[in-house]
């Protein structure tokens, strides 16, 4: 340590012996010793020596933070931070499992939130179509509302059903025959067993239809046939009345057109339904439909030949329909001579019967093989003109 200081010593005192005259050898020598010095003084003091003696608590306290972020140049300072290398050091999970999110949520003011969503802009911005469509909730008030009007219609189509068993029953006891020895269905549609469901209802697709079935769809059919009709005769009227300014008389003439005319769209109403779709539209609400005798779909030549059958058998005060009760397959004269019968269908629901009138069935229903009743029906059913014809 001495051998440090003794350098040190005789350059101050050669400073000082420089006389005062000489002012450029003064300052080129001050300047070399101030070199001169500043290098001994770094070689003698120990920097770990100086800042173990600094009392940081003690700057901190002289440190103005006010004036010091004053001086900051905030905007300056973020263009040199690369926020991508900030992000990328940052370890998301540790962050989040740091944070005590029931302690945040505390903090939360939700009424002074609330009152600073402006809700009419709110919605104003959000699309209600899309996002129902996205719900998925017109496809489901679609099917709710189809839901409860087949729930509905089913109910009266059972008691429809019921009402056939107990009057089909009723009037083969009346003609001296077991109900029990009667077919239930075409061969093609027929089941080897007929359970109940949970609520106790039996199934009857594919079963012979009764005759309150077929009165009612009639009735459809007959009141659709006859609005029709009357709308369009209004129609015409009116535009002849009105527009053309030709007088509509009712002449005799004009009725035996009008007849035509009606019968020619009854007509066309009845073989198209039996034709296409196997049903009118009376006998799809009721829940039945038109087949061969085997239980198939019957083409447009027996569609045709019902058509044209079904007005004889309302001849003889409807002893066309008679077959109906006493056939055991129950067919009126225009199915007879179409080669066809009338069954239940409820599309793409099961058929059934009330759940009383089945247990009362099956209390007084002897099983039998539905194939063979039904053939042995066909032999004992009285043949139409076109019997044959399936």
């Amino acid at each position: 340590m001495l051998d440090r200081q003794v350098p040190l010593l005789v350059l101050l005192i050669a400073a000082a012996a420089v006389p005062d005259g000489d002012d450029t050898k003064k300052d080129g020598f001050l300047s070399r010793l101030s070199s001169g010095v500043t290098g001994a003084v770094v070689d003698i003091v120990d920097p770990e020596r100086i800042v173990e003696q600094i009392d940081v608590n003690s700057l901190m306290e002289r440190v103005d933070i006010n004036e010091l972020l004053d001086r900051v140049d905030v905007n300056e300072l973020m263009e040199r931070v690369d926020v991508d290398a900030l992000l990328d050091r940052v370890d998301v999970d540790h962050l989040m499992d740091r944070v005590d999110v029931n302690a945040l949520l505390d903090r939360v003011d939700v009424n002074h939130l609330m009152d600073r969503i402006d809700v009419n802009h709110l919605m104003d911005r959000v699309d209600v179509k899309a996002l129902t469509d996205r719900a998925g909730i017109p496809e489901i008030v679609q099917e709710s509302t189809g839901a409860l009007a087949g729930s509905a219609m089913d109910v009266v189509r059972r008691q429809i059903v019921s009402l056939d068993q107990i009057v089909g029953r009723f009037t083969y006891h009346l003609i001296g025959r077991d109900p029990s020895d009667r077919p239930v269905a075409p061969p093609a549609l027929s089941r080897e067993t007929e359970d109940a469901d949970k609520d106790g209802r039996g199934e009857v697709t594919g079963h012979y239809a009764g005759p309150v079935s077929r009165l009612g769809a009639f009735i459809l059919d007959s009141i659709i046939v006859w609005l029709v009709f009357i709308l369009f005769g209004f129609g015409v009227a009116f535009v002849f009345d009105f527009i053309f300014q030709v007088d509509v008389n009712r002449s005799w003439e004009q009725t035996v057109i009008g007849v035509l005319l009606f019968a020619s769209w009854a007509f066309i109403y009845f073989w198209i339904g039996f034709g296409l779709a196997g049903r009118t539209i009376g006998m799809g609400v009721v829940g039945i439909s038109v087949v061969n005798r085997q239980g198939r779909t019957i083409p447009g030549k027996n569609a045709f030949i019902r058509t044209l059958v079904l007005p004889a058998s309302f001849l003889v005060f409807g002893l066309g329909f008679l077959g109906i009760f006493t056939s055991p397959t129950r067919r009126a004269l225009h199915d007879a001579a179409a080669g066809t019968v009338v069954v239940y269908d409820w599309g793409d629901r099961p058929a059934e019967m009330s759940a009383p009138i089945t247990k009362w069935v099956n209390q007084h229903t002897d099983p039998e093989d539905p194939t063979t009743a039904a053939a042995s029906a066909d032999a004992s059913d009285a043949p139409g003109p076109t019997s044959s014809a399936d």
